[in-house]
């Protein structure tokens, strides 16, 4: 799961409307008057900011929103113990990339640069996500990078930590990072920030994602 941004609590206190109406005894007393209403303080109302770190404390790069549906398709691509929907305008490719992926997509469109890797499961043995994620992050400030996060989620049920990676101006890497089955799979966008159509379907993506 995922750690999802929480409204603050939202206070809200009973309001009364007291009105005293004075009932005289004949016709000559003076007309009733009501009091006005009784100030009952400040109501808070929740907020909706997301949140500024992720939940090891790491600051949250965050990612813009695409203001329309992908299409996916029906089939599905698969590979070791997952599946998701192929994105419609999108094919099953391969890439000279090492570590070599478990399953790439790519655009048809030669001219959008961007794709999306899987890469191979790794057992977790002992170590925790958050662990495995440190490493990972490690070994991009090794290379001089500077790694941040991207908000939690989840991924077909199970707890997804992210890293955003600025290789250059020109190239960014999205991961989403999640353990099933004592495995760790690195689930990967690498596209142009100046295109961020490729985010909402990396989205997608992770939205059909489907385990076993």
């Amino acid at each position: 799961m995922t750690v999802r941004p929480r409204p603050s609590a939202c206070l809200l206190p009973a309001l009364a409307l007291v009105a005293v109406v004075g009932l005289g005894g004949c016709s000559d007393d003076p007309a009733p008057v009501a009091t006005a209403p009784t100030d009952t303080g400040v109501v808070h109302l929740p907020t909706s900011a997301p949140p500024t770190t992720d939940s090891a404390g790491h600051p949250i790069r965050q990612l813009p929103v695409p203001s329309s549906p992908v299409a996916m398709s029906e089939d599905r691509v698969r590979g070791v113990d997952y599946s998701f929907l192929e994105p419609v305008g999108w094919s099953r490719a391969g890439r000279a990339l090492v570590p070599q992926p478990d399953v790439l997509v790519q655009p048809d469109d030669d001219g959008v640069r961007a794709f999306i890797a899987v890469e191979r499961p790794i057992k977790i043995g002992s170590h925790s996500l958050a662990e495995v994620v440190d490493r990972l992050r490690s070994g991009f400030e090794s290379k001089g990078l500077t790694p941040m996060a991207a908000p939690e989620r989840e991924v077909a049920g199970y707890h997804a930590l992210g890293i955003v990676v600025d290789q250059s101006e020109q190239v960014r890497d999205v991961y989403y990072v999640v353990a099933y089955t004592e495995q760790v799979f690195a689930i990967r966008l690498t596209y142009d920030p100046a295109h961020p159509e490729a985010l909402g379907v990396y989205r997608a993506v992770l939205d059909s994602w489907s385990w076993g």
